[in-house]
């Protein structure tokens, strides 16, 4: 009982003591919650920065039929670039929150990595039908994450072309539904 006394008393001290400092302090002391959130907003921007400039770099001088920049920036939108074979290049940092994949796990699969037994394989065949003939293409296809679990995505695929009109990406911008 008495040693119970003495580390209470100690506590009570503590405390006062704390407390005093913490009032002759002259910086305010803020939640580390508050440095949380900030953290957060600061990752957030450096990816959104990094994925605009790989955007930009995989895009630059080539024609392409949609502001991916700010279906990214201003949207929110999941951004996907694959070469003309659909070997994926690029997603965005974003893609992780949609599917649950990194977008480094996806950088050389196909988009049909994301699809399974629940995935309309006749709209499937059809927004390729629309790729292999260079056509921009819509739709919502059940797709997977990367814990099994179905999310519908929304996808608007266009082709970018070179200079010579020679197809040689596509760009996907895509958003659960």
């Amino acid at each position: 009982m008495y040693y119970y006394h003495i580390l209470m008393t100690d506590f009570s001290t503590y405390d006062q003591q704390k407390a005093k400092w913490l009032s002759n302090s002259s910086s305010m002391n803020l939640p580390l919650l508050s440095w949380d959130v900030h953290l957060e907003n600061l990752y957030t921007l450096s990816s959104l920065y990094k994925d605009l400039q790989n955007i930009k770099q995989l895009t630059d001088h080539m024609n392409v039929a949609v502001d991916i920049a700010s279906e990214l920036k201003d949207n929110g939108k999941v951004i996907v670039i694959t070469d003309a074979n659909l070997n994926i290049e690029f997603a965005s940092a974003n893609m992780f929150g949609m599917s649950g994949y990194l977008p480094s796990e996806m950088l050389g699969n196909t988009p049909k990595m994301l699809q399974g037994p629940e995935t309309d394989k006749a709209l499937s065949k059809k927004i390729r039908a629309h790729v292999n003939n260079c056509e921009p293409f819509e739709g919502v296809l059940a797709n997977y994450k990367k814990n099994k679990s179905v999310y519908n995505c929304h996808i608007k695929g266009y082709p970018i072309f070179n200079k010579k009109g020679e197809l040689v990406r596509y760009v996907a911008v895509e958003q659960a539904a």
